[in-house]
Parts: C-alpha cells; sequence; structure tokens
C-alpha cells in the first residue's frame, strides 16, 4: 500500500459490527455508511485521487510562490473537495459515529509500511533541521523558517505516533 493510500485510509473506519464508514472531514464530523464493498472502493479510489492530484499542486504552488501561492490554490481545491463530499454523503446514511483523532492515525499506521514511516520521518527530522539551519543563516526570514519548522515538527510528532501504534499493534499480534 502507498503513501496516498495510507492518508486515504485515515477518512474510513469498520465497526466493530463490520459496517465501514466514511468520514469526509475527518475527525471533524460524522460518519456516513456505506452500502457495498462496490461503493466503498469508488469512495477510496476518489478520496486518493483528491489527493495525488491536490498535495503535489499545494507544494508546487508553495515552492513558486511561498505561502501566499500555497493558499491560493487550496481554496479552490477544498471548494471542489467541499461540494464533491456533499454530493458523495447525499447518497449515504448518516451515522451517530464520530472519528477520533487515534482512529484516524491508527487507520494510517496501519496502512503505511514500517520501513515507509521510518523513511518519512527522517526526511521530516531533516527538513526540521533544514528549517533551524535556514533560520540560523537567514533570521529575516524567520516567519518561513518558523512556520516550516512547526509543519514538520508536528509531521514528525505524527509519524512517530503512528510508529509507536505499529509497534504496540505487531506486539500484540505476535
Amino acid at each position: 500500500m502507498g503513501y496516498y493510500d495510507a492518508l486515504t485510509s485515515g477518512s474510513f473506519k469498520t465497526t466493530p459490527d463490520g459496517r465501514r464508514l466514511f468520514f469526509p472531514w475527518g475527525t471533524l464530523g460524522r460518519g456516513y455508511a456505506i452500502p457495498s464493498e462496490k461503493d466503498f472502493e469508488r469512495l477510496q479510489r476518489h478520496i486518493n485521487a483528491y489527493y495525488v492530484i491536490s498535495l503535489p499542486l499545494v507544494i508546487l504552488a508553495v515552492r513558486l510562490q511561498g505561502f501566499l501561492g500555497g493558499a491560493l490554490i487550496s481554496l479552490p481545491l477544498i471548494v471542489l473537495y467541499a461540494v464533491w463530499a456533499r454530493y458523495q454523503c447525499r447518497r449515504l446514511q448518516q451515522t451517530d459515529e464520530k472519528l477520533t483523532l487515534s482512529e484516524s492515525v491508527a487507520g494510517q499506521a496501519r496502512a503505511h509500511s514500517t520501513v515507509g514511516m521510518w523513511l518519512l520521518e527522517i526526511g521530516v527530522l531533516i527538513l526540521i533541521g533544514g528549517g533551524l539551519f535556514g533560520l540560523f543563516l537567514n533570521p529575516s526570514n524567520w516567519l518561513m523558517f518558523t512556520a516550516s519548522i512547526a509543519f514538520f515538527g508536528l509531521a514528525a510528532v505524527q509519524i512517530a505516533w503512528m510508529l509507536i501504534i505499529k509497534r504496540r499493534e505487531s506486539r500484540s499480534g505476535q
């Protein structure tokens, strides 16, 4: 399973009775019952495609135009997702189920490989180091470097959390 598949898995949950639920707003909204395996696979493909297209576009916009460029490209992407999600959810039955942050992170941890997560962790730690180095060399650009350090710092914490979950689940499965 790839990186985008693992990101996608954070929007879904399987209940103890086997029902599959879709959480278009992640931990911020209610879940929707997915009536069939075919519908589940379709939703997964669509969410995955959204990530595959939108994340590189935002990264490219930030790289070429800074944070303002990233914000300008993010707004229409978010609106597009909101319209799509609203349309999809009209066909699904809303539930009272919620997706906790722990459940979302655990779902992503299960979908990522351990090696992949370690490579991501090393990568974000390098990016944090680059932000610190840039801050030291060019303190007048403190806002950009501080934002970068904060963003990648949060990513490092989440990846570490996923590694801990993965390790605990592998130990309990033995």
